[in-house]
């Protein structure tokens, strides 16, 4: 392959293909019984177009958790956290005394307001409401930054509970918005929606709050009842509930399994579901089972387990990382360790894909393990007078022309090339993840992966299997997987790529990202990879337009007109290209969002509004 993916700098070269092993001899040491009946195919991605992507920073590098383990392990701090684990809430408050105010912020604050919180609430219940209330002053004092309007209108409750029992105290109230002054639904400033129709639910229209949300897609919404709290048939483990795009109830169905994985595609109207017994269920929109699965039985599953030998951690449920059902409902997917399997309803298995190993496969670019965010990515894009949407191409030949003109070896009497080198190579490596100075400055031929040789082949009934003398797990395991909305599917590793396989299984496009998705989904044009960190949108399969920081930004639904992110009372609203529309906040959780004529309509636990304009 030639172009982005075989080539960095100057014209390509001669492509060598990887030649297949050719292996008809056994090891006589070999502990196996036999091969597998039905093997999956090794994946050679060599020949597929490579995309690498801005790397997603991990969730440990932006939560904070660093800090927290420093916080942890000092001999002052410490205790405090410890103490607020166990609920020692007098003890966290006698050890906060000793806190200078600076190491009573951050999460050193929230454990302690959380214990006052617990302690003045219990001294409310036993009746020692001076007790309550000095608390509350010793709160205020101590920890002002982590005092949340709720504690205020709490110390203000005891307070007029200490009049009305007519005790004396020197204490006032403090200032502090009512819940009912507080705007039901607020939209944020030059937003082009209109808020209608604002109303207080009928006890019989209130969403249900034993269900939550397990799916979106083109025509409707799958919500299940994971207790099933809502439903009093004898032996029921689960519910499942169906509505419409525009929230009518479609249907409901008691279930005689539990609920362990979920995966919907965007572009079709069924579900798969499979239970911790390890049985896989599809339903269809109208909740008709068209499929069921052991696949503790699967023959591919029971060979994987019998011919494959290594040291995996968990059970049998803890392997199949991903399930998911074809737009159609005529097909399904399901992942275990490494594999993925693309089977009929009738379980005739259509593909199996097996992903290369981590030992016995050795990376010939280097991979940065740098990563910015949002702001670097912009910054690196207008050093080489780039914007978005970009194609990784761009990126490759601004790249080398701005090489050449600043190299040092260029410019031995350019005492700023050096410095000029090394920004161009930050903004190269923030926005491919891609190492340059691991890649020679004249021309290079680099491949993405090369095959290593392992310590030991042997072929099981032309099954060939790899030995290699390390310790570790060598796979590569799947923890996503998805159906694009041509047929094909995306299989996501933990390693970060995510591999767009076509119809047949054959690997067409590979993406880097870093970090594993927890959520892909294809709507045609744009497809939107999720991580924990981080949110990409790409057009055509290709080009990169949006990029989004939103840690802890909330999930994530995708329609024909765009998408959101949802987090509790916020509701974040984006064009199909991530430019951000605007927001709405509500004064309580928001629960249910569904389409209505011009607009949608968003439903708090007793309040409902109508955005008119927000089309979703």
């Amino acid at each position: 392959m030639t172009g982005f993916l075989s080539k960095w700098f100057g014209k390509a070269k001669a492509e060598v293909p990887i030649e297949s092993l050719e292996l008809t001899t056994i090891a006589s040491d070999s502990k196996k019984a036999s091969g597998r009946r039905e093997p999956p195919t090794a994946l050679n991605w060599s020949q597929a177009e490579y995309i690498p992507l801005p790397p997603s920073p991990p969730t440990w590098e932006v939560d904070g958790r660093d800090e927290f383990h420093r916080e942890y392990s000092d001999p002052l701090m410490g205790p405090i956290f410890q103490a607020g684990f166990k609920s020692q809430n007098t003890k966290v408050l006698k050890l906060a005394v000793g806190l200078s105010p600076a190491q009573r912020q951050g999460r050193a604050g929230e454990v302690i307001a959380k214990a006052y919180s617990k302690l003045i609430v219990q001294r409310v219940k036993s009746g020692r409401l001076g007790s309550a209330a000095k608390q509350c002053v010793e709160m205020f004092e101590l920890v002002p930054d982590h005092v949340k309007d709720v504690d205020r209108r709490r110390f203000n409750r005891i307070l007029g509970l200490m009049d009305k029992a007519g005790k004396k105290h020197d204490y006032k109230h403090v200032e502090v918005s009512g819940p009912s002054s507080i705007p039901l639904f607020t939209v944020s400033d030059d937003v082009p929606w209109t808020l209608v129709g604002e109303r207080k639910l009928q006890s019989n229209e209130q969403p249900d709050s034993t269900f939550e949300i397990a799916a979106m897609d083109a025509n409707g919404i799958w919500l299940i009842d994971r207790a099933a709290f809502s439903e009093d048939r004898p032996g029921a483990k689960a519910v499942l509930r169906r509505t419409d795009r525009h929230g009518l109830f479609v249907g409901e169905k008691a279930l005689l399994h539990d609920v362990y994985r979920t995966g919907a595609t965007a572009g079709g109207s069924s579900i798969a579901i499979m239970d911790s017994n390890g049985v896989l269920h599809i339903y269809d929109a109208e909740l008709n089972i068209i499929a069921e699965s052991n696949l503790r039985e699967d023959p591919r599953v029971v060979d994987h387990f019998r011919t494959i030998k290594t040291n995996y951690w968990g059970e049998f449920k803890s392997q199949v990382r991903a399930v998911d059902s074809a737009p159609g409902g005529d097909r399904y997917i399901f992942t275990l360790a490494d594999e993925a399997w693309c089977c009929a309803t009738d379980g005739v298995a259509l593909w199996g894909v097996m992903m290369p190993l981590k030992e016995g496969w050795k990376r010939v670019l280097g991979r940065s393990e740098r990563f910015g965010a949002g702001q670097d990515v912009e910054a690196a894009l207008r050093l080489f007078g780039l914007s978005l949407p970009v194609d990784p191409a761009d990126i490759k030949r601004k790249y080398r022309k701005l090489a050449q003109i600043h190299h040092p070896d260029r410019n031995p009497d350019d005492p700023t090339a050096t410095e000029k080198m090394r920004s161009l190579n930050w903004a190269f490596e923030i926005l491919t993840g891609v190492d340059p100075t691991t890649l020679g400055f004249e021309e290079s031929d680099i491949t993405y992966f090369a095959r290593t040789a392992p310590d030991h082949v042997v072929e099981l009934d032309g099954f060939p299997l790899e030995i290699t003398l390390t310790e570790g797990t060598p796979q590569d395991w799947i923890y996503a997987a998805s159906f694009s909305a041509n047929g094909g599917a995306y299989l996501a590793t933990y390693s970060g790529k995510i591999i767009l396989v076509s119809r047949k299984g054959l690997p067409e496009t590979v993406y880097d990202i870093g970090t594993c998705p927890s959520e892909i989904i294809d709507v045609g044009q744009y497809t939107y990879f999720l991580t924990p960190t981080r949110l990409y949108v790409v057009e055509n399969k290709t080009k990169l337009v949006a990029l989004l920081d939103v840690f802890r930004q909330g999930r994530l639904f995708v329609s024909h007109a765009g998408f959101g992110l949802l987090s509790g009372k916020r509701l974040q609203w984006f064009t199909k290209t991530g430019v951000k529309v605007g927001e709405l906040t509500a004064r309580d959780p928001i629960r249910v969002i569904h389409a209505a004529e011009g607009g949608a309509v968003v439903q708090t636990r007793r309040h409902q509004i109508e955005v008119q304009g927000l089309v979703i």
